[in-house]
């Protein structure tokens, strides 16, 4: 087996070559700038850490204890490895981790940032942080940890060669650095054997059989090596199969856990429903997601379900030189953990805690009692620490141990203050005795601890004027980066030292929720424009510009700072302002902002600066996301300003059908184009004749219930003489619902994934592409991630094509921009990606979004 490869896929073997050297594509510098920056943001924010054993919440429920104490007496590792956030079997997950008690790890190879939102307007590197916290949120749910590569998820791929030629060797190697990391007995292959569909499931399932083998391979060593790590070798390799699959063992993943009361598979779907940016929950009732899940090998033997759930004691069966003196400390450690949950299920918490003290004490001095090769005592002494982090884990869930660390800010400063509070907290009726709590600071940060409060103390922590936030090893496989500020506290419970830890973060309280908001180093000072960006018309009179800069400062001592607007030769910016801080805070100060009086068509940055009296510069924005104000987004603070060449029609109105992702409303308002968002009153009662054109936004069919029941009066009004414009919609409710004016269904496979890709025109002098606007080869040139997606795989006659697309390689596809007459009016679908084109400005997409809205104008200037 070679354990180098080549981005050319050896597609009769369906193995991975030997690479020479990884080589650029179509998509590489995007990518390489999009995953610089998603890279850049995860690393300047630090996040709490991810690896949790406990499932769900942190609480100490009798199942949580008792759970607890059942994973510490199984000893197997399993690594299920997809392609994307919401690939995984959320019933296998469960039932694996929650049913069996294995330790399980999900290795997720992107963060999923090259899909769609249904919820806000991130997309990109911002929709991947969406996605790294919607796939954490479902891991506790499931019970299991959670891992990723540094590979991109650049958006829909048709074949698993060009996904491997996307990520590259890098990808591979990450892989590599898991399996070593978290050393799995077992790893499932969520993709194995998957030939056809989404090129990244493919190039997920050929690329995992081949890094359990390298990782193997003593000789192969990753290109990056953050640490050196030791060759694993993991026992089995399994594929995932849903239904009655021949030879397959059947999860149980359907039975009721006698501790949670309810199924594997329910508990794992509520996890899944955090999958929110990609809609899950339409499709929860799926049949396919109700399928039965099972195990098969990848070399055709029979799979043992024992292996899946290895006893405790079986650890001495890897030792079979000492096997003699471990086997029987190993039962004995056994016989205390049923003891301690015994006494758990009595609610005899004192009991349960001496049992599992008795437990960890029998563990630790195990390799000091035995002579191991040194090759051995290294392999027992990782195996016995992961025994006696577990053991610790259920010892401290039973004793009610807690420790929790508050912080009077979360936004923290070079040269800044800020304090924390801990707190401990636990049950009585045993012996524990506990030292004082200390902060866990990065290099150069000072604590200094004021007057205990009884079980609280308090602590003033001073950060240095050159700190920097702290980069932990291999901090790229972890869902968000190293905790920046920790509490750590040594406590003896009945005669065992323990270490109990938690990580500072701030308590924020809305009308619906609370949120914990993880402690994070930022710049004093971060400047935002608004608008970020604002389109104009050579046809439109040149006009002044007002921005906002919102001006916001971090800092704990009073500040003054200048800010201003750079902007390219020829342009006009009103003078730069002085702000003054007395504490931290935000300003917005106003520009005015002239163009010169003859501008070419092209893309202008205005670029905003803050400085203080000591010369230093801020040129950045640092803002919470829209959808998940927990976490900040960080960027540079630039206003762009696209000038394009295109007509509007004068007065074009248009009527809006929206759901809460869709960006292209403001981006139309911003040429000219009067644009009324309809909710569902005026859906339902409203005079539609008023509008020129009614577009209806991406998946609305799916998102707004409300649509449904006005389809009907939509139609009518395009029979009246309106244009109604639909963008792409997903097949699942398109195909059911029919709400075309005439047979025509989605074919969710049919899109062009290449944005370069050749676009031929079928009647260049339809009316769709010559008013306003004529519409040329070049007006597809500069698109971005696609062409588009969703396309209508069947339609009717009746219906003209507008666009023949296809990716290298492929045949025509028509169904991506079709137009018919219907009655007086004009009826258009289109799966092109508006969604994605507008808010970056690509010229040749607006000028066709704005013919596809003026057909109505085109007939009455005929």
């Amino acid at each position: 087996m070679p354990n180098l490869w080549e981005p050319q896929m050896n597609t009769d073997s369906h193995r991975l070559p030997e690479r020479k050297a990884p080589f650029p594509n179509r998509r590489a510098t995007t990518i390489a700038r999009l995953l610089a920056l998603f890279v850049c943001v995860l690393l300047a924010i630090p996040q709490p850490a991810a690896q949790r054993l406990a499932p769900g919440s942190d609480g100490q429920s009798l199942p949580e204890v008792v759970e607890a104490i059942e994973k510490a007496r199984v000893v197997t590792r399993i690594l299920y490895v997809t392609a994307h956030p919401d690939d995984e079997s959320f019933g296998a997950l469960t039932y694996l981790a929650r049913g069996l008690h294995a330790d399980v790890a999900l290795l997720s190879i992107t963060r999923g940032e090259g899909g769609q939102n249904a919820l806000g307007p991130e997309q990109g590197a911002a929709l991947g942080m969406l996605r790294t916290e919607e796939l954490l949120a479902a891991t506790r749910t499931y019970g299991v940890r959670l891992y990723f590569t540094r590979a991109p998820d650049f958006g829909y791929s048709k074949s698993p060669e060009e996904t491997l030629r996307v990520w590259g060797r890098e990808a591979f190697d990450d892989v590599v650095q898991v399996i070593r990391t978290f050393r799995p007995h077992i790893v499932i292959n969520h993709w194995g054997g998957a030939r056809s569909g989404h090129g990244q499931h493919q190039a997920a399932g050929l690329l995992t059989p081949e890094a359990v083998a390298s990782a193997a391979n003593p000789e192969w060593i990753p290109l990056r090596v953050d640490r050196g790590l030791d060759n694993w070798r993991t026992g089995m390799l399994l594929q995932l199969v849903r239904g009655d699959a021949a030879g397959a063992y059947r999860l149980a993943a359907d039975e009721i856990s006698p501790l949670w009361g309810r199924s594997y598979t329910d508990m794992g779907r509520d996890g899944f429903l955090n999958h929110r940016t990609q809609g899950i929950a339409g499709f929860l009732a799926a049949p396919f997601l109700r399928r039965t899940v099972g195990l098969v090998r990848s070399d055709g033997g029979a799979v043992d379900g024992k292996q899946l759930a290895a006893p405790l004691v079986s650890l001495a069966a890897r030792f079979p030189e000492q096997a003699e003196g471990l086997r029987p400390t190993l039962e004995e450690c056994e016989k205390q953990l049923v003891a301690a949950e015994r006494a758990a299920q009595q609610l005899d918490w004192p009991e349960s805690v001496r049992a599992l003290a008795k437990a960890a004490q029998l563990v630790s001095p195990i390799q000091r009692r035995l002579a191991f090769r040194a090759s051995e005592a290294q392999l027992l002494t990782w195996e016995l620490d992961r025994i006696s982090e577990r053991i610790d884990h259920a010892l401290l869930l039973a004793a009610g141990a807690t420790l929790e660390a508050t912080a009077d800010r979360n936004l923290v400063t070079a040269g800044g203050r800020f304090g924390v509070r801990v707190e401990w907290r636990h049950r009585a009726g045993f012996a524990i005795e506990a030292a004082k709590p200390q902060l866990q600071l990065p290099k150069g940060w000072t604590a200094t601890e004021e007057p205990a409060e009884g079980s609280v103390t308090r602590f003033s922590v001073a950060v240095p004027l050159d700190a920097k936030s702290p980069e932990g090893v291999d901090a790229w496989m972890l869902p968000w980066p190293p905790r920046l500020v920790g509490a750590l506290l040594r406590a003896t419970v009945e005669g065992y030292p323990v270490f109990v830890t938690a990580t500072a973060s701030v308590r924020r309280a809305t009308s619906t929720r609370v949120e914990a908001a993880p402690l994070s180093l930022v710049p004093a000072v971060s400047v935002a424009l608004q608008p970020r960006r604002v389109f104009v018309r050579t046809g439109q009179p040149l006009r002044q510009m007002e921005l906002l800069a919102r001006v916001q400062y971090y800092g704990t001592e009073p500040a003054r700072l200048r800010v201003g607007i750079e902007a390219p030769k020829g342009w006009r910016v009103s003078a730069e302002q002085t702000v003054e801080f007395a504490e931290a805070g935000d300003q917005l100060v106003r520009f005015v902002v002239a163009p010169p009086a003859r501008i070419l068509p092209g893309k202008y940055e205005l670029k905003a600066f803050a400085k203080r009296a000591d010369g230093e510069e801020f040129r950045t924005s640092l803002e919470p996301l829209a959808t998940l104000p927990a976490r900040m987004w960080s960027e540079p603070a630039v206003a762009r300003v696209h000038v394009m060449d295109m007509a509007v029609p004068s007065g074009l109105r248009v009527g809006y059908i929206a759901a809460e992702n869709d960006p292209i409303p403001w981006a139309l308002q911003q040429l000219g184009v009067r644009v009324e968002l309809l909710n569902e009153v005026e859906l339902a009662f409203g005079g539609l004749s008023k509008y020129d054109a009614i577009a209806i936004g991406i998946r609305a069919y799916e998102l707004r219930q409300d649509l449904a029941r006005a389809n009907k009066r939509l139609l009518d009004y395009a029979a009246a003489g309106g244009t109604l414009v639909v963008q792409y919609q997903r097949e699942g409710v398109w195909n059911q619902m029919k709400p075309a004016p005439y047979p025509a269904t989605i074919g969710g496979a049919l899109r062009t994934t290449d944005e370069n890709s050749p676009v031929r025109i079928p009647d260049p002098a339809h009316a769709v592409l010559n008013f306003p606007n004529a519409i040329r080869a070049e007006d597809f040139n500069g698109w971005v991630q696609e062409r588009g997606l969703y396309y209508w795989d069947k339609f009717d006659v009746k219906y003209a094509p507008i666009l023949a697309l296809r990716d290298p390689g492929e045949q025509e596809l028509l169904g991506g921009l079709v137009y018919v007459r219907h009655g007086k009016g004009v009826y258009i679908y289109t799966g092109l990606s508006f969604f994605r084109q507008l808010p970056e400005g690509v010229p040749g997409a607006y000028r066709l979004f704005v013919n596809l809205l003026s057909q109505g104008k085109a007939t009455k200037a005929k």
